[in-house]
């Protein structure tokens, strides 16, 4: 019953209570929680999943093994609750405003019955097939790691074809599960499965498809739900990089993807404008002090070499787009600066694949790109010197 949970989740604690604040009523729901052979005064942790934090909201310590409390939950949306104890067990519950739900748990792990919530009861299947899954994923893999340091080829490729299997099967099981419950919030840690090392079971974009079916059902049933509005803005990002392999796969193979964001007067500016021109490409971040500094050599190479076709297009990654706004106009940045507050599920980053900040390309007139982060002056002036 020790619960591994790898889904991500988008949303900042303030934002979710500030969701949860304005979306309407809470009520209570009791939970009477047994656990056999605890000792007396365990402690128990409940907490809520405020979606990218866990917020704690009680502490209970058992007598003879029981223990029970309320939780106000949200009227509109079931919520995801958990019961922490011991040596990491955990048991998840998926619980909805005046539930009455009974747990009867184990001190050594080995399992959990619940009643009263039929939400919690498919959250205990749930967890069940993600800790399986899990387990069965984490052995093979150290199977995997073992074969590779005796240099066993032939066990190597045949572990690596079983694992291959076993994902595969997981996401088929959890695509099953997801069709079979189109109403039930238990999908939704389903769609966000991942193994011990990060890898998501829904990873391609075309998975938007999938996550946007469970949310047009579930917000039929659950409108107003904050759950709702950060998986909204995962099917949104997962279209726009269907979207970037689209257009990536169509572009040529020399031309740059195109990107077009608002400057500082709200003007939109197109990369692709620019074409005939060379053109140093950046991503940065106009909070970090360093990068700043580092725009004051840029602004010399671009006085030097502006008058023989050189261009600057600069991109901010901030949250805050008015902070990078007085930035720019502090340092008085002469080239052309705009901002993509998407900053982490930025398209433009995604287009150009930028991992870590600063990131910088170098775009020749005909449209191919010539080198990634020059940033030493004098090897960039040198590129930008042979470009012109």
């Amino acid at each position: 019953m020790r619960s591994k949970y790898y889904w991500i989740c988008l949303f900042s604690l303030p934002l979710f209570t500030a969701l949860i604040a304005t979306c309407g009523r809470r009520d209570e729901a009791r939970i009477s929680l047994t656990v056999k052979g605890a000792p007396d005064s365990t402690e128990v942790v409940v907490s809520r999943l405020a979606m990218n934090e866990i917020q704690v909201l009680d502490t209970l310590y058992t007598s003879q093994g029981k223990a029970s409390c309320e939780v106000s939950v949200y009227a509109g949306s079931p919520e995801f609750i958990y019961l922490s104890y011991g040596d990491g067990q955990t048991v998840p519950l998926l619980l909805q405003d005046r539930d009455r739900v009974s747990v009867t748990a184990s001190w050594n792990g080995a399992g959990a019955t619940v009643e009263g919530s039929e939400e919690s009861l498919l959250m205990q299947e749930v967890d069940s097939v993600i800790n399986a899954f899990s387990s069965a994923f984490d052995a093979g893999t150290a199977e995997l790691l073992a074969a590779e340091e005796r240099g066993d080829h032939a066990e190597v490729s045949r572990l690596r074809r079983e694992l291959g299997a076993l994902y595969v099967r997981c996401k088929q099981d959890a695509i099953k599960y997801i069709y079979a419950h189109p109403k039930s919030m238990s999908v939704i840690p389903v769609l966000y499965m991942r193994t011990s090392d990060g890898l998501p079971v829904f990873s391609q974009a075309t998975d938007a498809l999938i996550m946007e079916r469970v949310y047009d059902s579930l917000k039929t049933v659950y409108p107003s739900s904050p759950y709702l509005v950060s998986l909204a803005d995962e099917v949104s990002l997962r279209f726009n990089a269907l979207e970037i392999q689209n257009r990536m796969a169509s572009a040529e193979e020399v031309d740059f993807p195109e990107i077009v964001l608002s400057d500082v007067n709200g003007r939109q500016q197109s990369l692709t404008a620019l074409r005939g021109k060379v053109v140093i490409l950046m991503f940065w971040d106009a909070s970090n002090v360093e990068q700043r500094v580092y725009n004051s050599d840029l602004k010399i190479l671009y006085d030097k070499y502006r008058g023989r076709g050189l261009e600057i297009y600069q991109v901010g990654l901030n949250s805050d787009k008015t902070a990078w706004a007085m930035q720019v106009k502090e340092q008085e940045l002469p080239w052309i600066s705009v901002c993509d507050p998407a900053a982490g599920a930025s398209v433009s980053a995604m287009l150009y694949n930028v991992t870590q900040l600063p990131a910088m390309y170098v775009i020749s007139r005909d449209g191919s790109i010539e080198s990634k982060n020059v940033f030493d002056m004098r090897a960039l002036e040198a590129e930008i010197s042979r470009l012109l």
